[in-house]
């Protein structure tokens, strides 16, 4: 490698005066290293990745997705800084959906049916992340017929005039850009609006070829990282307050997503909480020192008569536990199938009409509202004491729970596959049966492995109110003092559900 000569490469974010200003960095290594350097600005991002693959190119700036391609397919490239432009802590940017102020969109759902406008496909905030945040708003940018037009510009800020000139109605660009012309153009910056911002991605970094000489190539990172103490910087966006060690901007990164959290308004809404708990308390007269003094002293006396376990009538037992568990398999199955119509027409994008979906969801909510031991007690003084109040409270209790779930994974699909069949002409009916169905499966399963799971643990207790099982010879013990054989009941519960619990935790792994 001669290294009487270096080239910078610049991938094409923008095309503005100073939008990717890289001329005094450049002019500043090269004064530090004695060495003379090339800069290229390619006329695509393609070429500026080829440039560092083949080795024409020795370090340079390409874009988040453009490095983040390179890095994925184990070619010798390393990032070393990232520049944080002027006023700012972070060098953390976002994807912008704008369209005209006149426009009518105003949210990305609104895209469908409009002409759109994509950046390079190599480049991160024009391209990758604009296709994933359309494919999560349904809008997925490889079914053509979603949209009125899809055209792609070299860059973001051709991009924006094609929206000021009324030739697209969106397009997707990077939040530097925007800002940029925002800035330049105070005349106007009230002709374009936002519809939509992603979330944070990493600030692009310089880069150079890893197998650049090891004395080189810290040589150049310091220099760059101390540039800011010499002359004024510039980079993509323009002014730069300083370039920085890619961990130390990783690491910004993570933390503009955790700092967020923990406002001012996080420490009211905590002091609202303490304050709230700290009534309660002293509203229901509790005295925790009391509690736990009292209840250390009663709880080793119970303790002490329970032991050890009466397993006499151990065949008795283990028959009401299989009673118990067939009750909270009799009322899981009526649950489930009580809950899957409800559910569907709980779903608010499928729903046949508004009036529909609101009894359904009234359903599903006065079911949820009404506890099982309450459902259990009233259908053992209509039905009488035995299995079927049981199974019946769990069944019509649980359809209630099983059907919100149900209802919400279905609003929560990807809209995708449904606009596709919608637009093949598709019936209702087949757009559940192969769009909706087959994305709920796996969390239909589990949420029914998990209501069985539940109900056998509430089947239990049941048998306290009259309803079989054995929790009623739980309830029997305790009235006749027989603390042993309670003790006995609990631990034949506790295998119980230890079992069931694993069995259940086994088939969620094998359909995940």
């Amino acid at each position: 490698m001669n290294l009487k000569e270096l080239t910078f490469v610049v991938a094409p974010a923008s095309d503005e005066t100073g939008g990717l200003d890289f001329k005094k960095l450049v002019k500043h290594l090269e004064e530090k290293l004695k060495t003379s350097i090339n800069l290229k600005y390619s006329s695509s991002y393609k070429e500026a990745l080829l440039s560092i693959k083949d080795g024409s190119a020795t370090l340079g700036w390409l874009g988040s997705y453009a490095y983040m391609k390179l890095e994925q397919q184990n070619l010798d490239i390393e990032p070393f800084a990232v520049g944080i432009l002027k006023g700012r802590k972070t060098s953390n940017y976002n994807s912008l959906f704008i369209v005209s102020s006149k426009s009518k969109i105003k949210k990305i759902e609104d895209l469908k049916g409009k002409s759109l406008i994509l950046s390079d496909e190599f480049s991160a905030s024009g391209y990758e992340v604009p296709k994933h945040e359309l494919e999560n708003a349904g809008l997925p940018i490889t079914n053509k017929k979603l949209y009125k037009s899809i055209h792609y510009v070299k860059n973001h800020d051709k991009a924006i005039r094609r929206i000021l000139d009324g030739s697209a109605d969106a397009a997707a660009i990077s939040s530097i850009n925007f800002e940029k012309w925002f800035n330049n153009n105070q005349k106007d910056n009230k002709n374009l609006k936002i519809i939509h911002k992603s979330s944070a991605i990493s600030g692009p970094p310089l880069v150079f070829a890893r197998n650049l000489d090891f004395a080189l190539k810290n040589k150049i990172k310091s220099i760059v990282l101390d540039a800011h103490n010499h002359i004024d910087l510039g980079g993509y966006g323009g002014s730069m307050e300083m370039y920085i060690d890619i961990k130390e901007s990783q690491t910004k990164h993570l933390e503009s997503y955790i700092r967020p959290q923990w406002s001012w308004r996080t420490y009211v809404l905590l002091s609202s909480i303490i304050a709230v708990l700290g009534l309660v308390v002293i509203d229901l007269e509790i005295n925790f020192i009391k509690l736990f003094t009292d209840s250390t002293k009663y709880l080793g006396d119970i303790l002490g008569r329970m032991l050890p376990p009466d397993f006499s009538n151990l065949e008795k037992l283990i028959y009401s536990m299989l009673e118990t568990i067939e009750i909270a398999i009799l009322g899981t199955f009526i649950a489930i199938v009580l809950s899957i119509p409800v559910g569907l027409f709980s779903a608010r994008n499928i729903a046949p009409n508004y009036f529909v979906y609101i009894a359904a969801r009234a359903i599903t909510v006065f079911f949820r509202a009404i506890p099982e031991f309450i459902m259990a007690m009233i259908l053992v003084i209509a039905i009488g004491f035995g299995a079927m109040p049981g199974v019946l409270a769990l069944g019509f209790h649980t359809m209630g729970f099983l059907a919100k779930f149900y209802a919400e994974d279905i609003e929560h699909v990807n809209k995708g596959p449904i606009e596709a069949l919608k637009s093949s002409g598709a019936s209702k009916r087949q757009i559940i049966s192969f769009a909706v169905i087959p994305q709920i499966i796996p969390s239909f399963v589990g949420n029914n492995l998990y209501i069985l799971d539940r109900n056998i643990r509430m089947a239990t207790m049941l048998g306290i109110v009259g309803a079989g099982g054995i929790g009623y010879e739980l309830q029997s013990s305790f009235r006749m003092f027989e603390y042993p054989k309670v003790s006995a009941i609990i631990i034949i519960i506790f295998i119980t559900i230890f079992l069931i619990d694993n069995l259940s935790s086994y088939i969620r792994s094998r359909i995940s």
